[in-house]
């Protein structure tokens, strides 16, 4: 199988700016190193790392949605740069 990827960075380079995902992964690895020390079944086992990855993926799709929304802001500014921003006076 061909490597599409040659240059592959490490997963602590891909997370640094997503800490909560990175902590997130390290906690789905604890639960299950836990779940095997505790004797779980794997009945259990699944049902905790699936609970565990569906907060993962509500997480991941949490920060796509926001760095979606700031690039979008960031092309609207850039596109209609005479565009004023209302700020509420304080």
């Amino acid at each position: 199988m061909k490597d599409e990827h040659p240059q592959k960075k490490s997963l602590d380079a891909r997370f640094s700016k997503s800490p909560h995902t990175y902590a997130r992964l390290h906690a789905i690895a604890d639960m299950m190193e836990k779940a095997i020390a505790e004797g779980c079944s794997a009945d259990e086992a699944e049902e905790r790392a699936i609970e565990e990855i569906q907060k993962l993926g509500q997480g991941l799709l949490k920060d796509w949605s926001e760095e979606t929304h700031r690039q979008s802001l960031d092309q609207c500014i850039k596109e209609n740069s005479s565009t004023i921003r209302h700020k509420k006076k304080g």
